[in-house]
């Protein structure tokens, strides 16, 4: 089995035709043929079901096409960096960052590419309880997450990046857009809810400031992405809370924001990345996010 012979199947997966497949990557469909031979004799199973009019693939192959898909993506990264290190061009940093850290994070490219633009930047944004698991794998060099994600010792070291707020998302035409916000008043509206599975530190922050506040929520709806949310609410469809900066990411033109005062409604977002790294091109990153959240803002760093 080798990367070729993977690609060869993914693009006929995609296109469920030999001869489409054959013409994409440019071979004749004879030759493209023997490759999937060969690859499913080297697997011992047969991936595709042929038949004069169509091709379909079997479950052996809808089992294989996910983890093909990974490998030849990973092969494509390893040998683009491998061409930038040969071409003695810059190193490489990996990032995960929650949608609600995308203008800290964004700030931090901006300046990072003009001092370094020959390092490559690897991004990939996540979910609450994913980042949760990558954080505890230290499978990225950073990670723009929440300080409450961040473990406690020794292992992760972070900076304090921006702080944000809880609030009240609600329809436009909503009675109580124009008005101040009185949780007294909420007691019977549909409430459309972030999933506690997916995002497990802001449905805990949700639930505390309900708490506090002596209000049940009605859930009638259950979301695990934030989008979801909010095109549910300008929908009509209920009422939400949701971190003020998801406003600022997706578009909501048909929802109105009303934010909830307090201390226990205030996210506090950081920049953490392992003690212990060893990549160059990380303390460079390193060094200019300093710049930019401590030096020019003056928040402080715990490391």
């Amino acid at each position: 089995m080798d990367i070729d012979q993977l690609k060869y199947f993914i693009t006929i997966a995609q296109t469920l035709n030999f001869s489409e497949a054959a013409r994409r990557v440019g071979l004749a469909q004879p030759s493209i043929s023997h490759h999937i031979n060969e690859l499913e004799k080297h697997l011992g199973c047969q991936l595709f079901v042929r038949s004069r009019r169509s091709v379909s693939l079997t479950e052996a192959g809808m089992k294989l096409l996910p983890y093909a898909v990974e490998i030849v993506d990973l092969a494509e990264k390893a040998a683009f960096q491998l061409n930038h290190f040969e071409q003695g061009k810059g190193g490489h940093i990996t990032i995960a960052a929650l949608t609600t850290s995308s203008q800290a994070l964004s700030e931090c490219l901006a300046r990072f590419s003009v001092l370094y633009p020959d390092i490559t930047v690897d991004i990939n944004f996540t979910s609450g309880r994913t980042q949760m698991m990558e954080i505890n794998e230290g499978k990225y060099d950073f990670y723009f997450t929440v300080e409450q994600m961040v473990p406690s010792g020794e292992t992760y070291e972070y900076m304090r990046t921006h702080t944000d707020y809880l609030c009240l998302a609600m329809p436009k035409n909503h009675p109580m857009a124009d008005k101040p916000l009185d949780f007294d008043a909420l007691k019977d509206e549909r409430f459309i809810a972030i999933s506690e599975s997916d995002g497990p530190t802001l449905y805990s922050c949700i639930h505390n400031v309900c708490a506090a506040r002596g209000y049940t929520p009605k859930v009638t709806c259950q979301y695990d992405r934030a989008e979801a949310v909010l095109l549910s609410v300008g929908s009509g469809l209920g009422i939400s809370i949701i971190p003020g900066a998801i406003s600022r990411v997706f578009y909501s033109e048909n929802v109105a924001f009303k934010r909830i005062d307090g201390d226990d409604a205030i996210r506090q977002y950081v920049l953490a990345w392992r003690s212990s790294t060893t990549n160059p091109a990380a303390r460079l990153f390193i060094d200019v996010a300093r710049d930019i959240f401590i030096n020019r803002k003056g928040n402080r760093d715990n490391g």
